[in-house]
């Protein structure tokens, strides 16, 4: 979720521990977060966390390649996001980062940057390697990301990969 959803104590908090002790945290748990998942045993939480922000990487990339071939065939990008947010394509990445970021270009050094999300889904990939699996999709996403860290976006939002797939420049 996003620095307002902190401000305003609107988190996903997902906790990996045994159920006695997630019945007692859970009060203080809940000033934090308006969704908190017992995900399991010790550790269980934090592979949850990592796999939320890997599908969220993946969303994200799939989105600015869906802008960019819907820009340049003169679609218009609000109805686009407005189509996708109503259908089967609908997701936190279209209602947050498409139509708040990625529509208006904006992209601050402040927010969750490209960087973050790099070491963030590196560790799914990890996690995914030390099971047995190729993440190829996953792969793809830290393939993008990596070109838009090698364009000089690395400390941006990393949303800003839309600037890497479509530049603006027709």
């Amino acid at each position: 979720r996003t620095r307002e959803a902190a401000i305003r104590g609107d988190l996903s908090v997902m906790v990996g521990c045994d159920a006695t002790l997630f019945d007692r945290l859970l009060p203080v748990l809940k000033l934090m977060g308006s969704d908190v998942t017992h995900c399991g045993e010790v550790g269980s939480g934090q592979i949850m966390k990592i796999l939320n922000n890997m599908v969220l990487f993946q969303n994200v990339c799939a989105l600015t390649e869906a802008i960019a071939v819907a820009r340049r065939n003169a679609v218009d990008l609000d109805t686009l996001l407005s189509v996708l947010s109503k259908g089967s394509g609908d997701s936190f990445a279209v209602r947050n980062h498409g139509i708040k970021s990625m529509l208006p270009r904006i992209f601050p050094s402040r927010a969750f940057s490209t960087r973050y999300a790099k070491k963030d889904l590196g560790y799914a990939l990890d996690l995914a390697d030390s099971v047995g699996l190729d993440l190829k999709c996953a792969k793809v996403a830290m393939e993008r990301l990596t070109e838009s860290e090698m364009a000089g976006f690395g400390d941006q939002y990393f949303p800003v990969l839309l600037n890497v797939i479509d530049p603006m420049v027709d």
